[in-house]
């Protein structure tokens, strides 16, 4: 009898547990983000994405189940505010944002340390070239600076006077520079640093270096609404400080499959 009892209460013990797992609703813009977000629309392809696929591991590895939307990001916030959706994938921290969206926070700023993706947008040049970069301007260019990255990089660069060109395909924009069409550009590390290798040298035999600093930094976090984190304190701190842990490996893992110079 007492036995039949001790395997009922962990029969509803395991049920209760099934009934805690938590269901995480998280909407992502519908435009391409390679490689962190992939395919543009609303359908969801089996390549996802880098940032994406660590979310699911994530998620898998708290126990819980994701469910993931893309939508224009005009709508993204207002679902979230409505209850449809219980947070973002992958979204700047700004003060406007952080009144409708809980981010992970460390000493009143967004916790770098547990951000889904970073990425940095560095400046790409010929060695040897005359262009410089000093952190705050660049300087000695002859032709349009090239830009492959988002359009805060493009802003950002124009509001020093500097005229750009948009090069949306990276593999074209840094055979221009090796060609010597162009004086430089800027990219994204992630896909930069791939193609500064494997670039073929100009007729001189110059190759490609990476100035330092980066032109900008973005960290892109996963906030969640107040209502669900309200209901979810726990489970949203495990949330970010996985997304932490599982980071760092999941992106030297993948980055290899997304990330090609194929042109």
């Amino acid at each position: 009898m007492i036995r039949r009892l001790a395997i009922a209460g962990l029969l509803l013990l395991g049920l209760s547990s099934a009934a805690r797992a938590v269901e995480l609703r998280l909407v992502y813009i519908e435009q391409d983000a390679s490689p962190y977000l992939t395919g543009s629309g609303p359908i969801i392809p089996a390549r996802p994405g880098i940032a994406v696929e660590l979310v699911q591991r994530t998620v898998t590895r708290l126990g819980g189940r994701l469910v993931l939307t893309r939508m224009p990001a005009r709508r993204m916030i207002q679902e979230v505010k409505a209850g449809r959706q219980d947070g973002v994938l992958g979204f700047r921290y700004s003060a406007e944002r952080a009144q409708d969206l809980v981010f992970p926070m460390r000493d009143g700023q967004p916790d770098a340390t547990r951000h889904a993706a970073r990425l940095a947008h560095s400046l790409y040049r010929r060695q040897g070239s005359a262009i410089t970069w000093d952190g705050r301007r660049v300087g000695g260019l002859t032709t349009p600076l090239a830009v492959s990255s988002t359009q805060l990089v493009a802003d950002a660069l124009q509001a020093q006077g500097i005229e750009i060109i948009r090069i949306e395909n990276s593999g074209q924009m840094f055979a221009m520079l090796a060609l010597e069409r162009v004086d430089a550009v800027v990219s994204i590390d992630i896909i930069g640093d791939r193609q500064m290798v494997e670039q073929p040298s100009t007729q001189a035999g110059t190759r490609i270096e990476k100035v330092i600093p980066p032109v900008l930094i973005e960290d892109f976090h996963v906030p969640l609404g107040h209502a669900f984190h309200a209901a979810n304190r726990d489970f949203a701190e495990r949330l970010w400080r996985m997304i932490g842990e599982l980071r760092d490996a999941t992106y030297a893992e993948l980055t290899p499959v997304y990330v090609t110079t194929s042109p």
